[in-house]
């Protein structure tokens, strides 16, 4: 079933996102998600940082134990090991102590990010391919019922500096408390063609008030430059 995702409606409420969010209901680890795309808008913020310039990052099947054996790779200081760097924090989003329970990227990280409600966290811009059309983390909000995680993807055309964004929701009581993968969130080719674009991403919080962590950022496929 298809419906309105919450914070969007087809009047246009969220005047950040041309077009109406719609979100999709699907059976999966973290099972509420939503894929919404705007073309022409620019953000309300300007990405944060300059871009992290193309290049070849390392790669590995960082999800091969939840049956994705993709490569991926991940976001400058995606998994929060060197505090807020590369991050522009606000509203109370804050580096804590104590990692997803994969240690997906490395068994020595210990830390998070803790997303209270009301909270933004925005990462630093980078370069990628308009072919990298993945994106996957870890959450945790202990189960709140009604509680939404909102991921962002906001990417700009470096040829004319025209924005597009596409847009997730994670749903609280979609599995049991604790850390999971979400899904793969599948990014459009929001200019189409081939090519780079710069690309950074906002995570709020939606729905019923509740504190998410997140850790480990990743993008996938990678693409030699």
């Amino acid at each position: 079933m298809i419906e309105p995702a919450a914070g969007g409606n087809s009047t246009g409420r969220d005047t950040r996102i041309a077009g109406t969010f719609r979100r999709l209901r699907i059976a999966a680890v973290v099972a509420l998600t939503v894929g919404t795309l705007g073309i022409g808008v620019v953000p309300t913020v300007a990405a944060y940082g300059n871009p992290v310039a193309c290049g070849t990052p390392s790669t590995k099947a960082s999800f091969a134990r939840f049956g994705d054996t993709n490569n991926y790779f991940l976001v400058s200081n995606g998994g929060f090991e060197s505090g807020a760097t590369d991050w522009s924090l606000s509203g109370g989003a804050t580096v804590v102590a104590g990692n997803e329970s994969y240690y997906a990227n490395s068994g020595s990280d210990w830390h998070s990010l803790q997303i209270p409600a009301g909270a933004t966290a925005e990462s630093r811009t980078i370069c990628v391919s308009r072919t990298q059309n993945i994106i996957r983390l870890f959450a945790n909000n202990l189960r709140v019922t009604g509680a939404i995680l909102h991921v962002e993807a906001w990417a700009q055309n470096p040829s004319n500096g025209q924005w597009a964004v596409t847009a997730f929701d994670v749903n609280g009581n979609a599995n049991a408390a604790g850390w999971s993968p979400t899904m793969q969130l599948q990014m459009p080719n929001m200019f189409g063609g081939t090519g780079t674009q710069n690309m950074f991403f906002r995570l709020t919080t939606r729905g019923a008030a509740a504190t998410w962590y997140v850790d480990d950022l990743y993008v996938d496929p990678v693409k030699n430059w």
